[in-house]
């Protein structure tokens, strides 16, 4: 008995050993044969089934008129307008030139976006520029302006595309200045974004709607908000305009910053203005050191910006008119100094603060913006650009602040300058009025 078992086992073992192999199967319900029948393939056959399945999707829909970036099966990218199609070729006009592409090299760019109303749209991009898309979706062609996504996806050839592009093209209006030097225009940040410039911190809470504060006077003690509301707005296809209120409110703004603004003003017996008088700074800095007042100041701009001509970026102006309550704080106030007196004129152009100005920008290129000012001001004054720098870095004054009391009378001056952009959010820029240098910072949330 026990040597009829160990013959079974040996036969067993001889017989798993020798014996061939299983293929491995696998069922492919969704792939069908010609005669209908399903089809069984080994696992390397259906690796190579996937690989064709894999295959990036043309193009379906080329148009002329198709103006976007052309994404082609190499991996080249081009943006231009679709002039002519012939003979299953599409000349596309570029900025380098005319390029003759294939039908079959370009790929299918597919936008699937969800609107901030919750609205959803899918489908080819048909045209895109700064401010909108053109989607075709399957029940027409709609267009989405850029500032209502929520959130959005691009497909290239079928494939998510591995970052989504921006939204927003900085030179072209939707990250458009909001104010130049010290005056600011009608237009105001997008919802959800923040700003920073050297002086000024803002963030955008609706389209109607932000706030910004001078960030250097809170860190000096003056609490303050400067909220920015528009009133009308009116935006076309190539022209957009607007109409705005500012006000501002400072807790606690320093007496001796609101002597500064008006020392030209401040005269002696001998009619000599505390400006130019030979008093020295430490002396001056030294009065109404724990004096303050709450100010209050308001302003009114109306701004309108187009495409420019040549169709690089935007040209646009603003004017507008801005006062505040600051010479109440100022009258019967003297200037003791070394026996020296000063007391604010009674000449009828300092009974109100008052400044009318004008602002202009010019796109020059993708990446540089001329910016040029324009004001009648009782209060400005023109400061050398070594005391200016002295100035906001404490050297004289508050830091961070401009509140020398140097610097003579202007109240007619322009400046002009040039903004870079260093990217899509950062602009750096100069110019040859205080402060000379400046910059824009916006930090968007998509």
């Amino acid at each position: 008995m026990k040597f009829l078992i160990s013959i079974i086992l040996i036969t067993g073992v001889f017989g798993l050993t020798f014996s061939e192999p299983e293929k491995k199967v696998i069922k492919n319900s969704q792939i069908q044969m010609n005669n209908s029948e399903t089809e069984w393939l080994t696992e390397s056959n259906l690796n190579s089934k996937v690989e064709k399945q894999d295959k990036l999707v043309l193009a379906d829909v080329l148009e002329v008129g198709m103006s976007k970036y052309f994404y082609l099966v190499d991996g080249n990218r081009i943006r231009g307008v679709i002039t002519k199609i012939e003979n299953q070729d599409c000349s596309i006009e570029t900025a380098e030139g005319i390029l003759v592409v294939p039908m079959s090299d370009i790929l299918e760019e597919t936008i699937d976006l969800i609107k901030l109303d919750d609205t959803r749209y899918k489908g080819p991009l048909l045209r895109e520029d700064a401010e909108s898309l053109l989607i075709r979706s399957r029940y027409g062609d709609v267009t989405i302006m850029k500032k209502e996504v929520l959130k959005m996806e691009r497909y290239h050839g079928g494939k998510l595309a591995p970052a989504v592009e921006s939204r927003r093209t900085f030179d072209q209006g939707e990250d458009e200045l909001i104010s130049q030097f010290w005056d600011s225009n009608a237009f105001i940040l997008e919802p959800n974004t923040f700003l920073l410039t050297p002086i000024s911190l803002g963030y955008g809470f609706t389209d109607r709607f932000m706030i910004s504060t001078r960030w250097s006077s809170n860190f000096n003690g003056d609490i303050n908000l400067l909220p920015k509301i528009r009133l009308w707005h009116k935006k076309e296809s190539t022209k957009e305009s607007g109409f705005t209120l500012g006000l501002g409110i400072h807790q606690e703004y320093p007496l001796q910053t609101a002597i500064s603004k008006f020392s030209h003003a401040f005269v002696n017996a001998a009619g000599e203005s505390l400006n130019e008088s030979s008093i020295s700074d430490d002396a001056f800095y030294e009065l109404y050191q724990d004096d303050d007042n709450v100010l209050f100041e308001g302003y009114l701009v109306y701004s309108t910006k187009r495409k420019n001509p040549t169709g690089r970026g935007k040209v646009g102006w603003s004017v507008g008119v801005k006062t505040s309550n600051m010479i109440n704080h100022l009258k019967d106030i003297p200037v003791n100094v070394n026996g020296q007196e000063f007391t604010l004129s009674d000449d009828d152009k300092y009974k109100i603060p008052i400044r009318v100005y004008g602002l202009f920008h010019y796109d020059l290129q993708k990446n540089i913006k001329f910016v040029a000012s324009m004001a009648y001001d009782n209060s400005y004054r023109e400061l050398e650009f070594d005391k200016s720098t002295e100035d906001f870095f404490g050297n004289v004054g508050d830091a961070f602040t401009f509140d020398s009391f140097r610097g003579e009378a202007a109240e007619f001056s322009f400046d002009f300058g040039f903004m870079y952009a260093v990217n899509d959010n950062f602009r750096i820029g100069v110019h040859f009025q205080q402060p000379y240098i400046d910059f824009h910072w916006e930090f968007f949330e998509f």
